[in-house]
């Protein structure tokens, strides 16, 4: 089947539908990850532990979240992205059931990591899935709306957290996590196709004629050897470190530097305080994506041909400036006591924007850079992303305890700028290491 046809086998309006499945199941494992940040003194007492135990089950979170991508997102090449991601919603639904009802700190980090290893390959093998029925021309900005869902959990997670545990108790927040992904596994089983054009069984069945195997061997460390192997894939990893670093070191420690500071009593104003990121990821989700396409529209009338590579060169003022200078001046206006309310939550807004004008063209540039590894680029890509945000869910607290928020967000100023020089080697010798 030659590309056109192929690509036109979906409607419009059916990948439209796609595209918001995707986005869906993007929107729950950060919602996850985040919505519970209200009630950590709570969950604490409760438990009977400190706020300091409860943060770290969530630096594990996004261990696990790491984990996953290299443990189960290959399946969906194997045996098929639409049952990969039904199985994986399914236990997800599952899991989250057993979050909601734990009875002690043991069962509250047992599940919860069984839900960030189930939740969380739907990002990686979503991306192939949009790969599959998106021309390279349009991909950026499918892969934008579909990143909304993985920007919003964590802005829109905490307001959501804050207002269910000033009126009512912590476990609610995961039984709407359990209705959420309820709906999502409902809306796959009905309405997501395989995308595949062929798997891996498939293909294996076929070359051994046994239509009855089933199982095909796989080695999980692939996905983190293609991360190496491929200097490109390397400075991409790079790229997705910097950038996620930096979300969680804004986004995690909200209540202990912004609460303070302004004197917020209520978790629910500490909560209300994520929604100008919220908002900031709306902007830049339905405007990156096409902002990406423009570019590599336009580089492939100048060059006559698409190079990968183009499409990075739309993030230039968004990751070169918006990313490092806003944290800049987010921080030292906290550690200042400078610029009022409305400085930081300008600086939130504006840093928002930035990233989600990012994520859409390092997201697609994976898919399109190296299709002949089916998946692992991505799924490599973001292994590298949660690591960085497990990192730094675990040290933000540590680094603002110990030399204040302006120093931590200088920190991950640089971070953002060697990756902003990666980004700047990979747009002018991407193209050469991908030829080798």
């Amino acid at each position: 089947m030659d590309d056109e046809t192929f690509y036109s086998l979906c409607s419009p309006s059916r990948k439209k539908l796609i595209v918001f499945i995707v986005s869906l199941s993007c929107f729950l494992s950060p919602l996850s990850s985040m919505s519970f940040l209200p009630a950590v003194s709570i969950i604490a007492e409760e438990f009977h532990t400190t706020g300091t135990v409860i943060n770290i089950s969530n630096a594990v979170y996004n261990f696990c979240m790491a984990i996953s991508t290299i443990l189960i997102s290959p399946l969906g090449a194997i045996y098929g992205k639409r049952w990969v991601m039904i199985i994986c919603l399914s236990l997800f639904v599952l899991t989250s059931i057993l979050t909601a009802v734990s009875q002690n700190l043991a069962m509250f980090f047992v599940f919860r990591a069984l839900s960030a290893m189930s939740g969380t390959p739907v990002f990686s093998i979503g991306s192939t899935i949009l790969g599959d029925i998106y021309q390279p021309t349009e991909r950026g900005n499918a892969m934008g709306l579909s990143l909304l869902g993985s920007q919003l959990g964590p802005a829109f997670g905490p307001v959501l957290g804050g207002i269910i545990v000033t009126y009512t108790t912590w476990r609610v927040i995961f039984w709407v996590q359990v209705g959420l992904s309820t709906v999502n596994l409902v809306l796959a089983i009905m309405f997501l196709p395989e995308t595949s054009r062929i798997t891996t069984l498939q293909k294996m069945r076929r070359e051994k004629s046994n239509p009855k195997l089933w199982f095909c061997p796989f080695n999980p460390a692939r996905v983190i050897w293609a991360l190496f192997r491929y200097p490109n894939l390397t400075l991409a990893g790079i790229i997705s470190m910097s950038i996620h670093f930096n979300m969680f070191s804004l986004l995690t420690p909200i209540r202990y530097v912004v609460d303070p500071r302004f004197g917020l009593e209520k978790p629910i104003f500490g909560g209300l305080f994520y929604l100008a990121p919220g908002f900031g990821y709306v902007v830049g989700a339905f405007w990156g994506g096409k902002w990406a396409d423009h570019y590599v529209h336009k580089y492939m009338r100048l060059r006559g041909r698409r190079v990968p590579e183009d499409r990075l060169r739309s993030m230039f003022l968004a990751y070169g400036l918006g990313l490092p200078g806003t944290v800049l001046v987010y921080g030292w206006c906290l550690q200042k006591e400078k610029g009022g309310m409305a400085l930081p939550l300008v600086m939130m807004f504006l840093g928002a924007v930035s990233q989600t004008i990012c994520y859409p063209s390092i997201n697609t540039y994976c898919v399109d850079s190296m299709p002949q590894l089916k998946g692992d680029a991505i799924a490599g890509n973001y292994f590298i992303r949660f690591i960085a945000a497990g990192i730094s869910s675990a040290s933000v607290l540590t680094e603002i305890n110990s030399i204040g928020v302006g120093w931590t967000c200088t920190i991950s100023a640089f971070f953002l700028i060697f990756g902003f020089i990666c980004c700047q080697a990979l747009i002018r010798y991407g193209e050469r290491m991908r030829l080798k």
